[in-house]
């Protein structure tokens, strides 16, 4: 597997994105339950989507995919990077200046797997992944995605404790906020308008840190022309309620989402019920919450 993704890996960006489009799009077409969700996801959040969008959509995570063996592969980034060291990087490490960890965020949108990279290039980065319940894949998925100033933990207790030892040492550490948790550690909140169950260790850690809290995302430029990073930092404190905290993030999420909605992973079952999980409230409290104040990169 390891000889594959290097392999894959060798193909220009262009060409990976091309096929990655190729294939998510006829996964997308085949009837069943994928594209049921990824159609229905999408025209929930924006019920002006057209079928070309849609189709984008697919594409996208398809991309995703194949950028994976090109990121996990290739010691140097070769992608060009557009906001990433100008404008995003910098505002990073302004907030770790403040001496108490940075939380970073990045959701499901357009290449995640670019941002701990490229930032480990200037500093140290824990990154939490979710791990297998394979041991041989657990272990080869952290060896493939680790790199010097990047270290990756697992979504388990082990996990947890190594990101606190980060946030300890005063460096950044990476989450993906919109993967849904086990049962009982998350709290329901409103993503586009309807229930998620949303995790609440990111609020857990940072009461406990007082860490600030950036969410970044890299949208991918067409063409394979590279990636255009964007940063919004939540300025409070997260509200004390697991609810109304986990509704803050998801509010913030959905602003970036705004900026490329056919790059999101529409497809995730982001509105699943975990087994142990309390029932969802039904009623829809997005009008109720309103808007975090964040800074912006633009």
């Amino acid at each position: 597997m390891t000889f594959l993704f290097w392999l894959i890996s060798r193909l220009p960006l262009r060409w990976l994105q091309a096929a990655g489009g190729a294939l998510g799009l006829f996964a997308a077409r085949l009837p069943g339950r994928y594209h049921d969700r990824l159609r229905a996801n999408f025209l929930h959040a924006f019920p002006d989507a057209t079928p070309a969008m849609i189709d984008e959509a697919a594409r996208s995570a398809g991309r995703m995919i194949l950028e994976m063996p090109y990121f996990w592969s290739r010691p140097v980034i070769k992608a060009q990077l557009y906001d990433f060291d100008e404008i995003v990087w910098p505002r990073v490490e302004q907030l770790l200046e403040e001496g108490r960890g940075l939380i970073v965020l990045t959701p499901h949108l357009g290449c995640f797997e670019v941002l701990p990279q490229s930032y480990a290039v200037r500093g140290p980065v824990t990154a939490m992944f979710k791990p297998p319940s394979q041991p041989w894949l657990r272990e080869w998925i952290a060896k493939m995605r680790s790199r010097h100033n990047m270290a990756m933990a697992p979504a388990n207790p082990r996990g947890v404790r190594m990101l606190v030892k980060a946030l300890k040492r005063g460096e950044a550490i990476g989450i993906l906020p919109d993967q849904v948790p086990t049962g009982g550690e998350g709290a329901w909140a409103p993503f586009f308008g309807r229930p998620a169950y949303t995790m609440t260790l990111v609020q857990r850690l940072q009461q406990w840190s007082g860490a600030p809290l950036a969410i970044v995302a890299a949208v991918r430029l067409p063409q394979g022309a590279g990636y255009r990073a964007h940063i919004r930092v939540i300025d409070d404190m997260l509200p004390d309620d697991p609810a109304e905290a986990a509704a803050v993030i998801n509010r913030t999420v959905e602003e970036l989402i705004a900026l490329a909605p056919t790059q999101y992973l529409w497809g995730y079952n982001r509105y699943k019920h975990p087994a142990g999980a309390e029932l969802p409230p039904a009623v829809d409290a997005r009008a109720a919450m309103p808007a975090p104040e964040t800074t912006e990169n633009r």
